[in-house]
């Protein structure tokens, strides 16, 4: 029984499959000895056997990062790494002869690579990749390629809607000599790659898209376009923010007595701060023959302020101008109005001090008609009837007006070109 049931155990045992065997370092060693010296492969040479037929390169962008974009410079500064994959016919083999390995990694130096370099680069032509990056190799013949490096690129910069503007930058790739008979370029399934993307601070990434062109001129190029949209809290808060504010100090000068004496200083205070903003605001900015939102802002703003320093001079002279110059018509107008406005009863000194006296012309100087006279309601024709105001006002009295309609229009002025010209630039920038 005891044999019986040895001799079914090792006819089970022989009906499994036997475990894979592992390739060692004298199987790798015997297959690159095989390839590159008894096959004498010559990485010159383009590893096709037909050398009609050309060789079809598929490439993939694995974009890891956008590090920066410079407005001024208008270029683009991104951390990516490209997967190539091609057949190389020198490099095949029957795994069997050499206990099943199939893949091999070969130092990208060694072998045949397709001469393709950044078309759009911002600086020298380069190769990429480095000589100690290894290159992936299968039985097949299939070549796995990944360069690694940070791409320096030139970028078409549109700043008509700064600071909520988009752009879009392509990072296009060329084969540089070989001509279309030999290299040719398609893009891979998956185009641009996002696996590995680490957000930016600025930029938010919108869109990805992948092309392949070919022409007999320029070869076989593929171009990879990077949409992006500006996160503009940073600009908001640091530059649009405190412009607002002194354009609502610089009203305010209407808000401050002529009489102080400081009208001039405070406003031209505030006015060299706008001057200041603007040369920052243009230093950030390529120099181009469009304008964007924000200088646009800047430069209605700093007419606005132009304007109110010549209205305060004006001002300055108005109010020191003694008796012998008449208020025009038009000037007592603007003083009616403005007292009708800020509702202050007009005459109403002057016709308590006239009713006084006519009381005590009449001998009725007694407490009980003065009363009468203040608490009534009846108006009192005669002092209503064409006042003489030419006697009654001064200067100082038209350039408060003029103080209470600047002030009102300066501010409404502001405040409305700034939420028109903001939310126009951020319902547009969004379309």
């Amino acid at each position: 029984m005891r044999t019986i049931s040895l001799v079914s155990l090792l006819c089970v045992l022989a009906t499994l499959p036997c475990p894979a065997t592992s390739y060692t370092h004298d199987n790798v060693k015997a297959l690159l000895t095989n390839i590159f010296t008894t096959n004498s492969y010559n990485k010159m040479v383009r590893p096709s056997a037909d050398q009609f037929v050309p060789i079809i390169l598929y490439v993939n962008l694995n974009l890891v990062g956008i590090t920066d974009i410079d407005e001024v410079q208008e270029k683009m500064t991104c951390t990516a790494f490209l997967e190539l994959v091609w057949i190389d016919e020198y490099m095949n083999w029957n795994p069997v002869d050499y206990n099943d390995t199939s893949v091999i990694y070969v130092p990208q130096k060694n072998i045949w690579k397709p001469d393709i370099s950044l078309e759009n680069g911002f600086t020298k032509l380069t190769e990429l990749g480095d000589d100690f990056l290894l290159t992936q190799i299968s039985s097949e013949g299939n070549v796995l390629w990944r360069p690694y490096d940070v791409f320096e690129t030139k970028c078409s910069i549109n700043i008509r809607y700064f600071p909520f503007d988009k752009q879009t930058c392509d990072i296009k790739f060329g084969v540089w000599t070989s001509p279309l008979s030999e290299v040719d370029v398609e893009i891979g399934s998956d185009g641009i790659l996002l696996d590995e993307y680490q957000p930016n601070g600025e930029w938010d990434l919108l869109t990805t898209s992948a092309e392949a062109s070919e022409s007999q001129q320029d070869g076989a190029i593929v171009t990879f376009s990077i949409t992006v949209k500006r996160k503009p809290q940073y600009i908001l808060y640091n530059v649009v923010l405190p412009i607002i504010m002194l354009s609502l100090l610089s009203v305010f000068v209407f808000a401050l007595p002529v009489d102080s004496g400081e009208k001039i200083g405070y406003i031209m205070t505030v006015y060299l701060a706008f001057a200041v903003f603007l040369t920052i605001v243009s230093a950030s900015l390529p120099v181009s023959s469009s304008m964007s939102l924000l200088s646009m802002y800047l430069i209605l703003l700093l007419s606005l302020g132009t304007a109110i320093v010549m209205i305060t001079i004006l001002e300055l002279r108005i109010h020191y101008r003694d008796g012998s110059y008449e208020i025009p018509k038009i000037a007592i107008c603007m003083v009616r109005f403005s007292k009708t406005l800020r509702c202050i009863k007009w005459n109403q000194v002057s016709l308590d001090v006239t009713a006084f006296e006519e009381s005590l012309n009449d001998g009725k100087g007694k407490l009980e008609n003065i009363k009468e006279v203040h608490m009534s309601k009846k108006p009192i024709k005669k002092a209503f009837a064409k006042p003489d105001l030419s006697l009654e006002l001064t200067w100082a009295d038209v350039t408060s007006a003029i103080d209470f309609f600047c002030f009102w229009f300066f501010l409404l002025t502001n405040i409305t070109t700034t939420c028109i010209i903001f939310l126009d630039g951020y319902f547009k920038s969004n379309m």
